[in-house]
């Protein structure tokens, strides 16, 4: 009786229908992802897809925005104030890898690289009033327009680190990321009309640039939110 009933146990469980039926409750595994990203360098999104069998190494393409041009007022003296406007905007398309060490863990190593259409941040300076400088007073006229700028090669460099999964195993998957853009060494661009055209503002521009020359490093902090393409059952 037993040797039958043993029998019976080993048809049953090879049996089509029992196959069938653990095909069935097998989840396949994404390979495509939506992720979007807000931090420090605004808002992004970007596309991943895998490139490897162990599901470990993925490409990613996408990009990211942030932009800011409210004025600022600058207090030099009681009722003296600079006006500056800011133009502030990073525009970045970005492609790379991301890599993950640790078959079982969230941890991963992201590098990829960029080209930006606004590599530079610029700055107007006017006064509306007259302008105390330290017991010298200035008309908006005399004071001029002062337009100073920062730029910064086109093409940049990234690398970073952070936890959760770019292809989520369920349909959502939280994460935040941190890292590091190169962006070269930078260059200062300086116009000027007014009262700074008597002076040899121009000479200190060489060393200006040289005591920027070590801000060619942009950190970088992100959390978020990604999305399984095509996970199925």
């Amino acid at each position: 009786m037993r040797l039958i009933m043993a029998f019976v146990f080993i048809i049953a469980v090879n049996s089509p229908g029992r196959a069938q039926y653990g095909m069935v409750q097998t989840t396949r595994q994404a390979s495509q992802s939506i992720c979007l990203q807000a931090g420090t360098m605004g808002a992004g999104l970007f596309y991943n897809h895998v490139v490897s069998h162990s599901h470990r190494l993925t490409a990613r393409v996408g990009g990211q925005y942030i932009a800011y041009r409210k004025p600022i007022r600058l207090k030099t003296a009681p009722a003296s104030y600079l006006t500056v406007d800011p133009d502030f905007m990073i525009s970045t398309g970005q492609a790379g890898l991301v890599w993950n060490p640790f078959r079982r863990g969230t941890f991963f190593i992201a590098a990829g690289v960029g080209y930006t259409w606004h590599p530079n941040m610029s700055f107007v300076i006017t006064a509306n009033d007259k302008l105390n400088l330290g017991g010298l007073e200035l008309t908006p006229e005399d004071v001029g327009t002062v337009n100073l700028g920062v730029r910064w090669h086109p093409v940049v460099g990234y690398v970073g680190w952070g936890f959760g999964r770019v292809i989520p195993r369920r349909r959502f998957g939280l994460g935040f990321e941190m890292g590091m853009y190169y962006l070269g060494r930078p260059t200062v661009q300086l116009s000027y009309e007014g009262f700074l055209e008597t002076t040899n503002l121009d000479e200190q521009v060489p060393i200006v640039e040289r005591n920027l020359s070590n801000y060619r490093y942009l950190p970088s902090l992100s959390l978020t939110l990604s999305y399984a393409l095509n996970r199925s059952h």
